[in-house]
């Protein structure tokens, strides 16, 4: 891809993904439309590619009528995710890597089957005819699953052709992307089954649903026993908490007890809500205190809290086991990288709101807010960020370990900020000219600092307060 095309790719993702959601289907679904019924001279494929992104996050069915690409896509649709991480897990499929194999099907696995296959989709798409479409899309799962396995498995044996196939598909990520690919669309008919009988995205995992994946696992692994792990593998991804998996891992195994699912077929949904925890806790342990921004850190933290809260929960979890320990450690990493960046907050909060010593009592003597200029404002947005961080860690500290230090933090932040407040408030009852404009405006930053915090009632008491301060 040439850099100027690539440019442009950039810049309509960004147009694209300002686009309210109905917009986004509309559009997608005119598209379609439109290159259905072969309408010439516009990008379609270019266009489309920056709406799937956006389309992967809406709730409920897509409009429209799906093309050729589409219907390929489906089997597999909940397992494709965005960018070329190469460390991804089993049971995920980089975006970018559907348009190189189905390149690769058009012009050598099945250069003269595919033509005509689409054109009967196409042709049953347009008509209406329902049941001829079907039999066309199962011929098309069915031609691609049997030609990308035979061309993976032919590859593994021959290392120039393996050489050629992975540049060819994006490296030995693009190689193992195209063989997912492969096997979910051997299975293709319990996946779409699946697919219509669960939510696009599912809140609580229910014991229905539950019972409907394990029926169609069971049914499924009796024909396809590696394949079928792919469908537990989209539950997942639909699932708000991911954890949630472990209730089918729980029902197939019949035990919560951790130990005993780390040993079963199925330990690899343990292993995969883990290895993202263990990612998460380096990442975090990477970082160096004040460099760089804090809501990733805390969406980090967040995520981590999330599914290591939904672990436990789900079964049985020893302390001594291995998936015990896995877990501890990794709270202990997030806690100590939490610590670390809050223990900078006080002396943040000091900067953005200054105080100085009146008199000559020492460093002991009485303090006063400094009002010899107005609020610095990177030290203030600084401090909000660090803020927000606070609100943010409230409601999940303890679950990671960190409540008494983030309640410590908050505690000496709130102190430090109820003080600043009174005094300020002394003062802007007497100051004059430039002092007292300087204190209107720290008042303010002071409020917006409660709003950081979450406590928005408080920054109004405040501003109410600073209203009668100043005789207003």
């Amino acid at each position: 891809m040439s850099t100027e095309t690539q440019s442009i790719r950039q810049k309509l993702a960004t147009y694209l993904a300002q686009l309210p959601p109905p917009a986004v289907l509309k559009l997608a679904s005119g598209l379609e439309r439109e290159k259905l019924r072969g309408t010439t001279g516009l990008p379609y494929e270019m266009i489309l590619s920056g709406l799937r992104p956006l389309l992967a996050s809406l709730r409920g069915a897509r409009p429209g009528k799906p093309d050729p690409l589409r219907q390929f896509c489906r089997p597999f649709e909940d397992l494709l995710i965005d960018g070329d991480d190469d460390g991804r897990r089993q049971g995920s499929i980089a975006r970018g890597t559907v348009m190189r194999v189905w390149a690769w099907l058009e012009e050598e696995l099945l250069p003269d089957a595919l033509p005509d296959l689409t054109r009967r989709i196409i042709d049953h798409t347009l008509k209406g005819d329902s049941v001829a479409l079907e039999a066309a899309v199962s011929v098309l799962h069915a031609s691609a699953a049997q030609a990308i396995l035979t061309a993976t498995d032919a590859a593994r044996s021959n290392a120039e052709r393996r050489k050629q196939l992975e540049q060819r598909l994006g490296g030995e990520a693009g190689m193992d992307d195209a063989r997912e690919i492969g096997a979910v669309l051997s299975i293709a008919a319990p996946m779409l089954a699946l697919q219509a009988e669960l939510p696009k995205r599912i809140d609580n995992f229910t014991d229905d649903m539950v019972t409907a994946l394990r029926d169609a696992y069971i049914e499924t692994s009796e024909t396809f026993p590696n394949e079928a792990l792919y469908l537990p593998f989209m539950v997942m991804n639909r699932l708000e908490e991911p954890s949630q998996i472990l209730r089918f891992v729980r029902k197939v195994a019949h035990q919560r007890n951790d130990v005993v699912i780390s040993r079963s077929e199925l330990a690899i949904f343990g292993e995969t809500l883990l290895a993202e925890m263990d990612e998460i806790a380096r990442r975090l342990h990477a970082r160096r205190a004040g460099q760089a921004d804090l809501e990733p850190m805390l969406e980090d933290v967040r995520r981590f809290a999330q599914l290591s809260r939904g672990f436990a929960s789900e079964i049985d979890l020893h302390r001594n086991s291995e998936w015990g320990q896995r877990v501890l450690a990794g709270r202990a990493r997030v806690s100590a990288a939490v610590a670390q960046e809050m223990s900078r907050f006080e002396t943040e909060l000091i900067r953005a709101l200054p105080f100085h010593q009146i008199g000559q009592y020492g460093r002991g003597g009485p303090m006063k807010p400094d009002l010899a200029k107005g609020p610095d404002r990177a030290r203030e947005e600084r401090m909000r960020a660090c803020l927000r961080f606070v609100s943010g860690m409230t409601p999940i500290c303890e679950s990671l370990g960190a409540q008494s230090h983030c309640r410590s933090v908050r505690q000496q932040i709130e102190a430090h900020i109820g003080t600043y407040e009174d005094k300020l408030l002394e003062e802007l009852r007497v100051a004059q000219g430039a002092a007292r404009v300087n204190a209107q405006n720290f008042l303010e930053t002071v409020a917006g600092f409660y709003e950081a915090l979450g406590e928005s009632g408080q920054a109004e008491v405040l501003r109410r307060r600073g209203r009668v301060a100043m005789g207003n």
